[in-house]
């Protein structure tokens, strides 16, 4: 026994930690070697100090020690045996090392860049595999939510089913369903209120995973659940609508149309509203006989049949369908419900095109203006009734609205109504004869020119009530800029003609003046006069009425007004200056003629006075106070067209010709008295016996002579014409033709005292 566990014990002692160690291990060691320890050992590849030791755990420590010193002490015996047998080349062994830093140098770049290129290797070879592994657990984690999404879809599909009561017993609901129809009825719209929000989920779910073979497969039990919950819900919506306007059926109403926003189908409420409550009514409302004219017999009516029938819907609206917009529009503010597009206007439109197409014929103008403008007003009164700028613009961007404003033929409609407007005008200006036709006054705002009150009732026409349409307001505008320009072309032909007219009547005159009396004004000067007066009234009103009548009616979003009432200014002012100036020009060269037929009498003032015992003059001439006489004839003629600054710009006019006129003829008969009086004082000095004029036999006293009394009435007669003027309005001591003619004959006052 002792010799058994001697074994045990050693090998309890001398361990090295493998006691453990397999049997396997055991058999493959070798024979132990002649010697402990052997060269070849520690020179092998596959060298382990661990091995080498396990192998030769037989010897005591004391003897594998003593072994490897004596191995060691051979070892450095061997190695100086080897240093003095080479030592030569040891000694040596520096200097042919010469160039070798060099040489490791060369060659340390090389296995750096090896180094690193294996390093990069080994990197990307981990990095690869690590993406390896995150792609392969993103795929499980993939799986694992596709997994967790069917079974979410399998579970909220069945939950749906099971609260729609879809896999339920026939026979048993139908029972239920009979014993308390009415309950049912209430506690319908609460219970698919209920379902609409779990609905909602399933068809999130559903939407995620529509790909997946479970969904197709399922398809029908989804579609089967759609069906079912349209139908609940239309029956619910068809009940809340058929008891309107009762309290509980708006509640009832609020929960069937909050259902559908829920569940995002409120296209489907508003065709069920607009089948089963809107088209019943419109269907006996919008019919062909509700637009036809009205018998002979019947009552007369201030409305259109249309204005009418557009009221009924109206009223329709605001009390029937009331209920509904308010739901709609404020409690459920914000969803995407248009009821009054979707199912009012939708299903106006589609009634009148089919049953009341004859509105949109344009052929009578009257009642295609009417019929226009109540279906404009209808409009209007549906746009009021949208609550936000959005439904404003869902409304106008409908694709039926478009459809129903093209089908009103505007063009056509201006056509007609141009050829209204413009045929007669058109014709009578083309008529010269009558178009300057002198007409009686009526009263203020008449015209004297058939041509020019043409072009203003033609105007007046364009924007009337009964003619002008807001869809049209460009094509009247430019309508008003032809009138108003083929009225300037006009007018500058006819003072044209007209100044022929009186060139020629001056011709006439001028044969006829030996046996004509002088007048005051003939009367065909007098009517071209008033023709060339009723240039002006069309300016005028014009402006008036496009301040009043024409601008407020352009529509409210032109956002050039400005420059459109700077156009009309433009062009009135134009008409102005191309015939205004020249028929002032042509009036007061008239109103001069006649004036200037005073003006002859100045030279008979030698002859009244030259070798003629009259006395001294005393007062002005007879023919001064008619020297302006003409002019304020035409003024009272035509009082009522002049303004008060047209009056005293031509009385000036008027006046300065006048007087310069006269101070001409004066200044040249005032030089030729002084001529003669000097040939006469030449005369006299040549006779010895020259006698001074007397005033009679045995007179003392120093006469005046004719020259004299000829220059004292020029002077007489110029401070009359002062006088005359101050009539005029004319403040003689600014008037500075006046004031030359004043300076002139002043000299001539001291006569007065002789």
């Amino acid at each position: 026994m002792s010799k058994v566990n001697v074994p045990d014990k050693k090998r309890n002692i001398f361990s090295f930690g493998d006691d453990d160690d397999d049997e396997k291990l055991i058999r493959s060691l070798k024979p132990l070697p002649e010697q402990v320890v052997e060269r070849s050992a520690f020179m092998a590849d596959d060298f382990h100090p661990d091995q080498f030791l396990s192998t030769r755990r037989h010897l005591g420590l004391e003897t594998l020690k003593s072994e490897l010193n004596s191995h060691l002490k051979f070892l450095k015996t061997e190695l100086v045996e080897l240093i003095n047998r080479d030592y030569q080349d040891f000694i040596n062994l520096s200097t042919n090392l010469k160039g070798v830093d060099k040489a490791i140098d060369d060659l340390r770049k090389p296995l750096i860049q090896m180094e690193s290129q294996d390093v990069r290797a080994r990197f990307q070879q981990v990095i690869d595999t690590l993406e390896q592994q995150l792609q392969h657990r993103a795929e499980v984690r993939k799986k694992k939510a596709r997994l967790k999404l069917l079974l979410n879809i399998h579970e909220s599909v069945t939950k749906v089913e099971d609260l729609l009561e879809i896999n339920a017993d026939v026979s048993t609901s139908s029972l239920t369903t009979q014993s308390g129809a009415e309950q049912a009825d209430d506690s319908l719209g609460k219970q698919i209120e209920r379902v609409a929000i779990e609905f909602n989920q399933m068809q999130h779910l559903v939407g995620r995973g529509k790909q997946l073979p479970f969904v197709i497969e399922n398809e029908w039990r989804i579609s089967r659940i759609k069906e079912t919950l349209q139908h609940k819900l239309s029956k619910a919506l068809t009940t809340a609508l058929s008891r309107l306007p009762s309290d509980e059926s708006k509640s009832s109403l609020l929960q069937c149309l909050r259902t559908y926003a829920l569940i995002d189908q409120t296209n489907f409420a508003e065709s069920l509203i607009r089948e089963k409550f809107v088209r019943p009514f419109l269907t006996k409302t919008i019919t062909r006989k509700a637009v036809e004219p009205p018998k002979a017999n019947a009552a007369p009516t201030t409305d259109s049949p249309l204005t009418m029938m557009y009221q009924k819907i109206l009223t329709f609206v605001s009390k029937d369908m009331r209920p509904i917009l308010q739901v709609t529009q404020r409690t459920l503010k914000g969803t995407n419900y248009e009821i009054l597009v979707n199912s009012l206007w939708v299903e106006v439109v589609e009634r009148i095109n089919q049953h009341c197409n004859s509105i949109f014929a344009a052929g009578q103008t009257d009642l295609f203006h009417k019929n226009y403008s109540a279906s404009i007003s209808f409009v209007t009164s549906i746009e009021e009734l949208c609550s936000s700028r959005k439904s404003l613009l869902y409304f106008r961007n409908h694709h039926t609205y478009t459809e129903f404003m093209k089908r009103w033929q505007l063009p056509v409609y201006f056509q007609l109504r141009f050829r209204e407007i413009v045929s007669d005008g058109e014709e009578l200006l083309n008529d010269s004869n009558a178009s300057i036709s002198v007409e009686k006054l009526q009263a203020r705002n008449d015209f004297v020119l058939p041509g020019s009150k043409a072009i203003s009732e033609a105007i007046e026409k364009c924007w009337s009530d009964h003619v002008f349409l807001h869809g049209l307001s460009h094509r009247f505008w430019k309508l008003t800029l032809q009138l108003l320009r083929r009225y300037n072309l006009w007018a500058t032909n006819m003072v044209g003609c007209l100044l022929a007219t009186v060139l020629a009547g001056e011709k006439d005159k001028a044969s006829m003046s030996s046996r004509l009396p002088t007048t005051v004004g003939t009367a065909q000067e007098l009517g071209t006069a008033e023709e060339m007066i009723a240039l002006k009234q069309l300016v005028i009103l014009t402006k008036v009425q496009a301040e009043t009548a024409i601008l407020p009616k352009l529509p409210t979003n032109v956002h050039d007004l400005p420059l459109l009432r700077e156009c009309m200014k433009n062009i009135l002012d134009n008409l102005a200056e191309s015939t205004i100036p020249e028929a002032n020009r042509k009036i007061t060269g008239m109103v001069n003629r006649r004036c200037m037929e005073s003006l002859k009498h100045v030279r008979s003032i030698t002859s009244q006075y030259r070798h003629t015992n009259k006395p001294a003059p005393v007062e002005f001439s007879n023919f001064i106070p008619n020297l302006f006489q003409p002019f304020r004839n035409f003024m009272e003629l035509h009082n009522e067209w002049i303004h008060e600054n047209r009056r005293e710009i031509w009385g000036l006019m008027v006046a300065e010709a006048i007087v310069t006129r006269y101070m001409t003829i004066v200044t040249e008969l005032l030089t030729n008295l002084k001529k003669t009086e000097d040939s006469l004082k030449k005369l006299k000095k040549g006779k010895k016996n020259a006698v001074k004029p007397v005033l009679g036999s045995g007179s003392s006293e120093v006469v005046m002579s004719d020259e004299d009394k000829i220059r004292l009435q020029i002077y007489l007669d110029v401070l009359q014409i002062g006088e005359q003027l101050a009539l005029l309005g004319i403040d003689k001591s600014k008037f500075e033709c006046y004031d030359k003619l004043r300076n002139f004959v002043q000299p001539f006052e001291k006569l007065r005292t002789k």
